[in-house]
């Protein structure tokens, strides 16, 4: 009986040293359930907004731990999956630009091929396999990249640098290299599909204006905003542009209007901020005035 029960336990054991191990598979990514046992390549995940769009990748973050990378643990010239374990993803929620071309919006999996020359990046529609599981057939997109020399980086990691409305630099660092890339949206597209309201257009018409981009577009969404709506905000905005343009005289009318209009509203009503928003623009008309 105690040798029958030794060999359940000894069973049960396996089973459940079985059973981690098999946790331990699981990719941690969007597209399966999460780990259950920590990892040496910890996963990471991070997401960055631009414009109307988003972009987000998720990798595991090995570490360098005295080793030799380049050449060494990852040989030249051979494809790697940009990260550990489970393969890099990258996730767009719009049709982006990258190194030039057109990539659908979607999930894809990244990787790159290190040299000693430029490095090689490649996008993969093939998603669901194991990281180090690689079939070229399935490339979307591949481009060259420069690499770059930068300070020490223990843990591999993703970032995205010189935003704007429309753009974002993607940043691989590990070890002392960097291989940035380019992502583009068509933010603009985005804006004429989204605009409706009077409240959308004039939003749509202040983004051009807070970030110098769109200005003829700008114009049309601030002048459809007016007609749908003549109000305290839509004529600021129409004034903001006019002074852009330069025509200075029509500004401080419409700047003027919108200011009578902003006092006539019901004082106890509007926020501190909404109220300094308001002293802040009669700063401006006095100035165009000058």
């Amino acid at each position: 009986m105690k040798k029958f029960l030794f060999v359940v336990s000894v069973l049960t054991s396996a089973a459940l040293i079985c059973s981690d191990n098999v946790f331990a598979q699981i990719p941690a990514s969007p597209l399966a359930p999460s780990v259950r046992v920590p990892r040496v390549s910890q996963g990471a995940k991070v997401s960055q907004v631009i414009g109307l769009s988003e972009a987000t990748i998720y990798y595991h973050r090995p570490g360098v731990k005295g080793r030799e990378i380049w050449g060494k643990l990852l040989p030249y010239d051979q494809v790697w999956r940009a990260g550990a374990n489970e393969p890099t993803l990258v996730s767009f929620t719009d049709n982006v630009t990258i190194g030039g071309k057109s990539l659908s919006a979607g999930t894809y999996r990244f990787l790159v091929i290190p040299s000693l020359g430029d490095w090689t990046v490649i996008f993969n529609s093939e998603v669901r396999n194991w990281g180090t599981v690689y079939e070229e057939k399935y490339d979307t997109l591949k481009f060259k990249v420069k690499p770059e020399a930068g300070p020490h980086e223990e843990w591999l990691s993703f970032s995205f640098a010189d935003l704007t409305p429309t753009s974002a630099t993607v940043v691989l660092a590990w070890e002392k290299i960097r291989i940035p890339f380019k992502i583009e949206f068509n933010t603009l597209g985005k804006l004429q599909s989204s605009v409706g309201t009077w409240q959308v257009l004039n939003s749509a018409a202040r983004f051009a204006l807070d970030n110098n981009v769109y200005f003829k577009e700008a114009v049309e969404w601030a002048d459809r905003a007016l007609a749908m709506n003549k109000n305290a905000s839509t004529l600021r905005t129409k004034a903001e542009l006019l002074a852009k343009s330069g025509n200075k005289a029509e500004a401080i009318s419409a700047g003027e209007e919108s200011l009578k209009m902003f006092k006539a509203m019901d004082q106890s009503r509007m926020s501190d901020f909404q109220k300094q928003q308001v002293a802040d623009f009669e700063k401006i008309v006095a100035g165009w005035k000058k």
